[in-house]
């Protein structure tokens, strides 16, 4: 009897851990998406994909919003931040404006009341060559004993901290031209700002680049990322604080092997934050600074005899070049680099080729847009014209809401289904688009694939055309919270078709 038990225990122990390694190895993991949006921005979603492909979508050139052409301005303007005030009802621009062939830089703010139309506010602040009719609005980084430094870069952002003051509303941080640390501004009206602590409150750091944070939901506290030399290639550190004031280092972020900061395709600045449809996610629009040298190709790049005169000054101002790539992370530590290009430069004559450009300003915002029977759109904002000549340009970029990357099949048809996943809802919304001949349809699976009565893909009402948020429905039927709080999976079928994002309804 004894023998019998010892076998049978034996058994159900083997068992046991057969299924523990048979999930292992097939990596089952279910994931709690709630009702909150998620986006096609990496492979989180997706346990298989065939016939389809993750696709980084580059945005779409618009409008020359400013010449940076103002005396106190000049050919050096690259750093910049857009963020939309509430309170004022306005989109705001800051920049940091500079001469190169200046030792000083001062930070600028424009204004616009569509995010298209800007305009040069005369602010009355700073005085510059004897007058104080100009825009700028934070001129030299102060202590309380009048010692000061000229800015290098500064990135003010609304903060939505509940515990925030009436009088620190708005939050920033910037350094001074020898990047020795990070300062902590404040201000009531994103206008008026003062320092938060006598001098810098974060030190350990290089700085030299623009230094960005925020205040996290998910996390429930500041986040900071900024510049560091790691190993003699320009990468992306990150620190965290309760107050603003007393930060933590927390080291550089990660990448997987082959993505991320490279010795020959370094990340200059990293421009990350919560997205605001989604604030779980943190999305990054780093600038990749690459230097090949002096080879033939540096002779066809456009602009020649302004490339040459940089070279006078430093070999690097005239052989490097930079864009801008896409990262994307969920804990704000670990991160993925989309598997193309997300700004390159052009195949114009001037102003995309050189060191400096391609530079996304912080923060991509929501705008109109200027086409009447579109819908809403993102707005970018990049750098041209750096180095050459005595202006910078910034450029306005378009993106589809949502739309930094989606799950894409061509003619071929596809399919694409998700991991074992729980949801809290209603109804299933997309933002997808199709080609005049393309289709999309919708099957709901248990967490082993079989299909769900009702939900067949033979059910589910064709979908196809544009839509920022279409329900989908089988039959008619678009309830589905009797599925809500159990493993399920989706399977997409799509062909000629883009899905950009999900979500459950309540």
């Amino acid at each position: 009897m004894l023998k019998v038990k010892w076998c049978v225990r034996t058994i159900l122990m083997l068992l046991f851990f057969v299924i523990l390694s048979f999930d292992s190895v097939q990596g089952v993991e279910t994931l709690n998406l709630g009702d909150q949006r998620e986006l096609f921005i990496d492979d989180y979603l997706i346990a298989s994909i065939e016939n389809a492909q993750l696709k980084v979508h580059e945005p779409k050139r618009e409008n020359l919003i400013a010449e940076l052409d103002k005396p106190w301005e000049g050919n050096g303007c690259k750093y910049m931040t857009v963020l939309y005030d509430e309170d004022a009802k306005l989109y705001r621009l800051y920049i940091s404006a500079w001469k190169t062939d200046t030792p000083t830089l001062q930070i600028t703010m424009m204004t616009s009341p569509d995010g298209i139309n800007w305009e040069r506010p005369n602010l009355g602040l700073y005085e510059y060559d004897g007058s104080k009719e100009n825009n700028i609005v934070l001129r030299r980084l102060e202590k309380s004993d009048g010692s000061s430094e000229s800015c290098h870069d500064f990135s003010p952002w609304r903060d939505t901290n509940p515990n925030a003051t009436p009088d620190a509303k708005y939050k920033a941080t910037g350094t001074g031209m020898r990047c020795k640390g990070v300062w902590a501004y404040k201000s009531p009206d994103a206008i008026h700002w003062t320092p938060m602590h006598d001098g810098p409150v974060y030190t350990s750091g290089h700085f030299d680049s623009q230094n960005v944070s925020f205040w996290s939901e998910k996390e429930q506290k500041y986040i900071l990322y900024y510049r560091m030399f790691i190993d003699n290639t320009r990468s992306i550190v990150r620190a965290v604080s309760e107050d603003y004031i007393h930060w933590t280092d927390e080291g550089k972020i990660q990448f997987p092997e082959g993505e991320g900061p490279q010795p020959r395709v370094q990340f200059y600045v990293n421009q990350i934050r919560p997205y605001y449809r989604a604030n779980h996610l943190y999305i990054g629009f780093p600038a990749r600074y690459c230097d090949n040298g002096l080879t033939e190709s540096t002779k066809h790049l456009p602009q020649q005899e302004e490339r040459q005169a940089r070279m006078a000054l430093s070999p690097r101002y005239g052989t490097a070049a930079t864009d801008t790539i896409f990262i994307t992370s969920r804990d704000g530590k670990n991160f993925r680099q989309g598997n193309d290009v997300f700004l390159r430069p052009g195949l114009r004559t001037k102003d995309n080729w050189s060191y400096g450009d391609n530079y996304i300003a912080w923060n991509p915002v929501e705008t109109d847009s200027p086409e009447e029977d579109s819908p809403r759109e993102l707005s970018l904002y990049a750098s041209e014209s750096y180095f050459t000549g005595e202006s910078s340009l910034v450029h306005r970029y378009s993106l589809r809401i949502d739309g930094f990357g989606s799950i894409s099949a061509k003619s071929t048809p596809g399919t694409v289904v998700t991991k074992p996943l729980t949801f809290s809802g209603k109804e299933l919304t997309l933002n997808y688009r199709t080609s005049a001949a393309g289709l999309l349809y919708i099957e709901m699976c248990d967490e082993t694939g079989n299909v769900i009565p009702g939900f067949e893909k033979e059910n589910c009402d064709v979908l196809y055309g544009d839509s920022l948020d279409r329900i989908v429905s089988w039959k008619g039927n678009t309830d589905v919270s009797s599925l809500a709080g159990k493993p399920i999976t989706i399977k997409f079928y799509l062909q000629e078709a883009d899905v950009y994002s999900l979500k459950f309804n309540q």
